[in-house]
């Protein structure tokens, strides 16, 4: 009996959870610079100040490596700006000042590959930093009340302004957009 509690003390405790939230995204930086159809380069820098809602539906497994620290797996479909979705694959790190199975603040934050859903073909990148409050339902069961800034980059499908075509991948030497949000978010963790 001695053993088989021993065993239970060292096994970590997994964590699995949805995440519903509401993206909204205020800012696009965008930089091309690429050859068009006629032979001359183009290097183009756009700064957009421009409101798009978007939302957020996110599912994880963890880990609890410390009684206040949670990593995590997170996927699922998020909306990042005017028909742009991803499918993020995303780490993600939970501090609980308190404790994981105690109400209080929280601090998150992750880095993910972002998974196009629509016409683009490239991978992009996103990042979150954030902060919370966690509500313990019942031993292990809880529900995190989020507030995160996001900077998530991709790789736009860039347009000849003579032919109206797509640009060659050949042709082009930079191809980066750059969107931030404010996500707002409720999640419940098992």
């Amino acid at each position: 009996m001695l053993f088989s509690l021993a065993m239970q003390a060292r096994m970590p405790h997994i964590s699995y959870g949805l995440e519903w939230g509401y993206t909204a995204t205020f800012f696009k930086h965008a930089h091309y610079n690429f050859i068009c159809d006629e032979g001359y380069r183009i290097n183009e820098k756009t700064d957009t100040w421009r409101y798009f809602s978007n939302g957020a539906v996110m599912a994880n497994v963890g880990v609890d490596i410390t009684r206040h620290l949670n990593v995590s797996a997170y996927s699922g479909l998020l909306g990042v700006y005017s028909k742009r979705w991803v499918i993020p694959a995303e780490l993600r790190l939970r501090y609980c000042p308190l404790g994981l199975d105690a109400s209080g603040p929280l601090i998150h934050a992750g880095a993910a590959a972002a998974f196009p859903t629509s016409t683009l073909t490239d991978t992009g990148a996103r990042g979150i930093l954030g902060g919370g409050y966690r509500l313990a339902i019942y031993k292990s069961m809880s529900v995190d009340f989020l507030l995160s800034l996001n900077l998530t980059l991709d790789h736009d499908n860039i347009t000849d302004p003579d032919t109206k075509r797509y640009v060659p991948r050949s042709d082009i030497t930079s191809n980066v957009s750059e969107y931030c949000a404010v996500n707002v978010s409720v999640a419940l963790n098992f």
